[in-house]
């Protein structure tokens, strides 16, 4: 579309705002943040999908899309945008997390935290999926406010309450046991714009079979936190994400060992034996089939209060947050063996690399321990420390984060057509996968913020 035809669109768009008047009594104004027709004038533009780094090129963006990429020796009359001079920067997609839970906090509850909203969105996570909810309305109440402007946030996408069947692995979840209530409990989360559902650990056999068809159906994405069923088992029946790694890879540990008998599986899983055939085979199977592999690698490395990592998330706690961590500290850990688990988890990353599978980058951080948005910074560093180069890294926060969420025509990539969800960075990622904590801006569909104005917002509030 030219410049001129884009012209005259916003004119006619002017003319009919202004036959249509002012808002009838009663009638709800849109609060949505308006997008600029914006040049961005880039020093390094890097698009992990395509593996492709451009110096000193231009992005232009009209309507909250990217129209063209070009040249900057090449960029014509600007006079009708706002020009933004990101020259010595570094222009990467927008983040995406695709194991981002919405509620939870310090102390383990089982409600949607609105403040972890805009903390994604200023460390440059603009897209998140929500993978099951301990307050699924809460959510989806969260979602439909940041749609409509009325917060601030990362665009989301949502799978409902989870899908668990009998006896439940978590006491509090709604456990099925038919696979009509399994098919209607899908209906009603379908209806509602999930677009993906959540299998539990105890789905298995026929009734996992029930669930993942019935997803298909609406066209969502069946997704899983496998357990009864092995990762061979749910990916011939048809998954299409297994999150958590090595930590639920019952494949490979004894039978009788189930994710209800919390401290019996992590000790099974501390045994686990890498050189058994299945575990290769799994592997095999996995890149053949694209399943996505999320294995949340960093959940279980959690940082002390005295750390240096903690030290500037620090100010955004409350005081009776911060003491509760204080507390924690010193106590004995949940899971013991948790830094094997995680190195072994790191192993599986590296393993799955080099065999082709699809990875993504998910948190699975409901005690916010670190931070929403900080917790990327330190799943992607954890893919790091597994042995994949930057590139890497930041296609598995990107663009494969975009195919697992079915959006790789729409986000992932900063190509013509695709949403402007972009984050400037004041360093290198490619020299370094630290670097994405030195975000300068994000843009959002078009629209830019600062960093340091959203989390000013957020000083001493997170619960």
């Amino acid at each position: 579309m030219s410049r001129q035809t884009l012209k005259q669109a916003a004119i006619l768009g002017t003319c009919w705002a202004i036959l249509a008047g002012p808002p009838l009594a009663g009638q709800t104004e849109r609060v949505r943040p308006a997008t600029d027709h914006l040049v961005l004038k880039c020093g390094t533009v890097i698009d992990p999908g395509s593996g492709t780094v451009q110096k000193d090129v231009f992005i232009e963006i009209v309507s909250g899309k990217i129209l063209q990429i070009g040249r900057l020796a090449d960029l014509g009359s600007t006079a009708e945008a706002k020009v933004l001079d990101f020259s010595g920067k570094y222009v990467i997609p927008g983040l995406i997390d695709t194991h981002a839970h919405l509620y939870g906090g310090v102390a383990a509850r089982h409600a949607t935290n609105d403040s972890h909203a805009p903390m994604y969105l200023a460390c440059g996570v603009t897209t998140i999926r929500a993978p099951g909810s301990g307050n699924p309305e809460g959510d989806l109440a969260l979602k439909h406010r940041i749609d409509a402007g009325a917060c601030e946030g990362p665009r989301i996408y949502l799978s409902g309450a989870y899908v668990e069947m009998h006896p439940p692995t978590v006491g509090w979840m709604n456990a099925l046991r038919t696979p009509e209530e399994v098919r209607l409990t899908i209906d009603h989360w379908a209806e509602r714009g999930a677009t993906s559902i959540k299998l539990y650990a105890s789905m298995k056999g026929d009734l996992m079979k029930a669930a993942i068809g019935h997803a298909h159906a609406h066209g969502l994405k069946a997704i899983a936190h496998i357990g009864a069923a092995g990762y061979e088992e749910s990916i011939r029946a048809g998954i299409d994400e297994i999150f958590h790694g090595v930590a639920v890879i019952s494949d490979l540990v004894p039978p009788g060992v189930d994710q209800r008998q919390y401290f019996d599986w992590f000790k099974a899983l501390l045994a686990l034996d890498f050189g058994r055939p299945e575990y290769a085979r799994i592997l095999k199977l996995a890149a053949e089939t694209k399943t996505v592999l999320t294995p949340t690698a960093a959940a279980f490395e959690e940082f002390g209060p005295a750390s240096e990592a903690m030290a500037r998330q620090k100010p955004y706690y409350s005081a009776a947050a911060w003491d509760a961590l204080l507390k924690k500290a010193g106590q004995k850990p949940l899971v013991e063996g948790a830094e094997k688990i995680t190195a072994m988890n790191l192993r599986f990353v590296g393993d799955a690399f080099r065999a082709g599978c699809v990875l993504t980058t998910g948190t699975d951080k409901t005690n916010v321990v670190p931070l929403p948005g900080f917790s990327l910074w330190q799943e992607m560093d954890a893919f790091t420390r597994a042995g994949l180069p930057p590139m890497a890294v930041l296609k598995a926060a990107t663009a494969n984060g975009a195919y697992a969420l079915a959006l790789g025509d729409l986000i992932g990539s900063i190509a013509s057509g695709r949403l402007a969800d972009l984050v400037v960075l004041d360093r290198n990622p490619l020299d370094a996968v630290s670097n994405v904590s030195a975000v300068h801006r994000v843009i959002k569909a078009g629209v830019v913020y600062e960093p340091e104005a959203l989390l000013k917002r957020l000083l001493g509030r997170i619960e």
